[in-house]
């Protein structure tokens, strides 16, 4: 744990601002969900239904357990110095609940992934950088380094399509992420998953719009 060079999450929010991205929190949230960075708890407390609580100091966070987070809108609370607690299943044998205290990032992986995919060269991590959408979600990109996208890179919604990519309802409509998200928690643009990936029903987005986004 120590190789890594554990960080505070406000800490961590601050290197992918540095960066010159927007929704950092959100983003930063990804990069742990989908494996890209290592993060670390003080404490998880882990309890199967009608089981005993299973205490574990200083470990390891699954993306399982960072998928739940943001499937369960507690990213600011993860990311604000709170304890997360995430419900589980009532069946015997179904997802266990799980409280989660003192969340910290691991700098050096967090360094390493910003540099592969939001820069041209290393270089100093409080310099910003402009080669990255602002507004990417980590659910665009690909296992290249070449793959921070642009706008312009972003396929647009097609006749036919039942939902789109974030990165597509921002390009339709010209709303930031943070906007989109508040309508998702809101229930105004109706979310689904595929795997790690976020989409939005299209209904739902012309519904909100009052007109067709192809």
């Amino acid at each position: 744990m120590s190789a890594h060079r554990p960080i505070h999450p406000a800490a961590a929010v601050n290197l992918v601002a540095a960066r010159d991205l927007g929704a950092a929190e959100h983003l930063l949230a990804d990069f742990a969900a989908a494996g890209l960075i290592k993060t670390y708890a003080l404490m998880r407390e882990i309890r199967p239904h009608g089981g005993l609580i299973e205490s574990i100091r200083d470990s390891q966070i699954p993306t399982a357990e960072w998928e739940r987070i943001i499937a369960s809108d507690q990213v600011s609370t993860a990311l604000n110095g709170g304890t997360v607690r995430l419900e589980g299943s009532s069946l015997q044998g179904g997802t266990p609940s799980v409280r989660i205290t003192g969340i910290s990032f691991s700098e050096t992986s967090l360094i390493k992934v910003l540099d592969r995919y939001c820069a041209n060269s290393p270089a100093d991590v409080a310099k910003p950088f402009s080669t990255c959408d602002p507004e990417a979600s980590v659910s665009e990109f690909s296992s290249t380094a070449q793959n921070c996208r642009t706008k312009s890179d972003v396929p647009p919604i097609k006749p036919g399509d039942l939902t789109a990519s974030v990165a597509q309802v921002e390009q339709a409509t010209g709303l930031g992420r943070t906007t989109i998200d508040k309508l998702m928690k809101n229930g105004i643009l109706h979310r689904t998953k595929a795997g790690r990936r976020t989409l939005i029903t299209v209904e739902s987005i012309e519904r909100y719009l009052g007109t067709t986004v192809r």
